[in-house]
């Protein structure tokens, strides 16, 4: 075979990352030589490198194609989410030239395994090429669902005198809250991955359990599963809150539900009241490990407007009358157009270094959004340029201050 494939992608990974194909080819000495890496739709010629190899790196062709759907904040129940999954199929050919025109062979190509890309990134400091299984499978309570949240990030005061884990993820939220708990799905794709299903279970004040209900992964290749985990989801499918204090979310094997056997860390919601003095800001941003995260800033938020005006000095006077006059209200300076933008800065309560940690990954996101306690969305824009991590001992804690920018022009 004239091609054959030296490297490519894990079939379900982050995209970003480098998502690299290495190929070579018996025929590379030929006039003017290309590897031709098509995709269907299109396709892409590479020269050979110093080491006759053809080497493309697809996260910059796909990633800009891929979204979380922020709208689907209210929904309620599991679904699946494909516009963040992008399945990528390659066939690798060759060309050369023929008689001075470059011809692609119809023989001696080869396929690539398809690729299912997510929307997730690693850093330099994790190599190259990191296997997505260690981070991703669902396989032990040490394994993270596609959240930046862990065991660090919050500390519930009354989960010590509860008898609840230091080791759970902790979660204050309202039960205005609207919000979605991401998962890779039950494909088959990372060899270890266990879970069939989320399960949630809700308690009262007692700590006794209230109800037990499960929710069945999907399992489609391009996609990830996301659950309406946060308690408007859930009363919106059913759940009964009256009387409920906490609830826990787990990913799990299902044996006979609500027995199962636990694949994932997990993750404690506890109520906590609206603060009557500040109206909540609730956001919610694209984080760096396929998901969603979110965060309510309880605190004084103020609203604010800045104006940019196109100015220009008019003719006063009818120059282009039979007699020249003028009003008395005619303009002189005029503006052209008023560039309205609205911002809003935001207060935190008083936080953890775990949740300054979380919230940089808020900062550093391009995918922000406002979640109204309607469940709609209002697409922002963080407007703080420098981010500062207090990290000291004896647990002390801060407020964070951010500033906001609205993506939605203020009139058409």
């Amino acid at each position: 075979m004239a091609i054959t494939i030296n490297d490519q992608p894990y079939e379900y990974t982050p995209i970003g990352q480098r998502l690299m194909i290495v190929a070579s080819s018996t025929n590379v000495s030929n006039a003017g030589f290309r590897f031709v890496f098509d995709f269907g739709a299109f396709q892409v010629n590479v020269q050979p490198n110093a080491a006759d190899k053809g080497i493309l790196d697809l996260a910059p062709i796909f990633r800009e194609s891929l979204y979380h759907e922020m709208s689907a904040a209210a929904e309620s129940s599991i679904n699946e989410e494909r516009q963040s999954v992008v399945q990528i199929s390659c066939t690798i050919k060759e060309g050369w030239l023929v008689d001075g025109v470059f011809t692609v062979s119809g023989s001696g190509m080869a396929d690539i395994d398809d690729v299912y890309a997510f929307l997730a990134e690693y850093q330099v400091a994790d190599g190259y090429k990191p296997n997505p299984n260690f981070r991703y499978a669902t396989s032990g309570t040490n394994r993270y669902l596609l959240s930046e949240r862990t065991y660090d990030t919050h500390k519930w005061s009354e989960a010590a005198a509860r008898g609840l884990s230091n080791d759970w993820v902790y979660i204050p939220t309202r039960l205005a809250d609207f919000g979605q708990l991401y998962s890779v799905s039950n494909n088959g794709l990372l060899v270890d991955s266990e879970a069939t299903d989320l399960f949630v279970s809700t308690y009262d004040n007692n700590n006794t359990l209230i109800e037990s209900t499960n929710y069945t992964l999907l399992t489609t290749n391009d996609s990830v599963s996301r659950l309406g985990a946060y308690p408007a989801n859930l009363i919106a499918d059913g759940a009964d809150f009256t009387n409920v204090k906490y609830y826990t979310i787990q990913a799990g094997a299902s044996i006979a539900p609500p027995v199962y056997t636990p694949a994932s860390n997990v993750y404690c919601f506890y109520i906590v009241p609206d603060d009557c003095r500040f109206d909540n800001v609730r956001l919610g941003w694209a984080n760096t490990c396929g998901g969603v995260d979110y965060f309510n800033f309880t605190k004084k938020s103020e609203l604010s407007y800045n104006y940019e005006r196109k100015q220009y000095q008019k003719v006063v006077g009818s120059y282009n009358e039979s007699t020249f006059s003028f009003d008395t209200f005619d303009r002189g300076m005029t503006d052209r157009y008023v560039n309205t933008t609205k911002g809003l800065q935001i207060n935190s309560d008083w936080i953890s270094v775990g949740e300054f940690n979380l919230l940089q990954t808020l900062c550093r996101s391009n995918d922000v959004y406002i979640i109204n306690d309607d469940g709609t969305t209002t697409p922002v824009l963080v407007d703080t340029q420098n981010f500062v991590i207090k990290d000291e001992r004896y647990s002390k804690l801060y407020n964070v201050t951010l500033n906001l920018k609205y993506s939605q022009p203020v009139g058409l």
